[in-house]
């Protein structure tokens, strides 16, 4: 065998490991939580801004939670948080705070909006959050004397269950003598996801007036 077949041979080899290699299943729901480092406070120093470099109708931001995120101690229970500054200019902007609906779990969230000091000055009831597209969360917008915003997890909420049904459409060729027909197929598969202490807080800030300069 040639040096440029034994390359090739490699490269095949490699292509066919490739193919042969499975996806990693997604994560499942972490229905248990426990830390010992906890503080009884947020750390306000480590808050993730929200305002955006520059003004755009739609801002996106995403944070992990779980065992590797700072925790909270609420009721003698750990729970880890993630916290945020509100955007410096709030008065045109909405903000619609959850988590995101991943293929077996979503994180549990509980949200709450901080003064300057750290101290709540709003929380949201359950029947407050809905499921906005693939989000379940609340939404509001900030205050004058607001200027955080805290989501950790709510433990009441972790392993509960939520059921969806995906709706889709299948398109299948079918032969028809001569000619051929394509045939549209409605399916529906029904998903289960499960409230967790870990998964993706999600943060969107809705902006009505992009043409003002951000403050600084």
């Amino acid at each position: 065998m040639t040096r440029l077949q034994a390359l090739a041979a490699v490269g095949l080899l490699g292509t066919m490991a490739s193919a042969c290699a499975t996806a990693a299943p997604p994560p499942p729901a972490m229905l248990a939580y426990a830390r010992t480092d906890c503080s009884v406070a947020p750390d306000l120093s480590g808050a993730i801004s929200l305002t955006p470099d520059k003004e755009r109708a739609v801002h996106l931001v995403a944070s992990p939670v779980g065992t590797e995120t700072p925790c909270l101690l609420r009721a003698g229970r750990p729970l880890p948080y993630v916290v945020y500054t509100l955007p410096a200019d709030f008065e045109d902007k909405t903000l619609n705070v959850g988590s995101t609906l991943e293929a077996m779990r979503i994180f549990a969230p509980s949200v709450e909006v901080l003064d300057a000091e750290g101290q709540v000055t709003r929380s949201f009831e359950r029947r407050e959050y809905f499921y906005r597209g693939p989000v379940y969360s609340v939404q509001f917008r900030p205050r004058h004397n607001e200027a955080y915003l805290l989501v950790t997890a709510a433990p009441e909420l972790v392993g509960q269950q939520y059921d969806a049904i995906q709706i889709g459409v299948v398109t299948s060729v079918v032969p028809v003598g001569m000619y051929s027909a394509v045939v549209n197929t409605g399916v529906e598969a029904k998903q289960l996801r499960t409230f967790s202490y870990d998964g993706t807080v999600r943060v969107s800030i809705n902006d009505t007036d992009t043409d003002e300069k951000p403050k600084t």
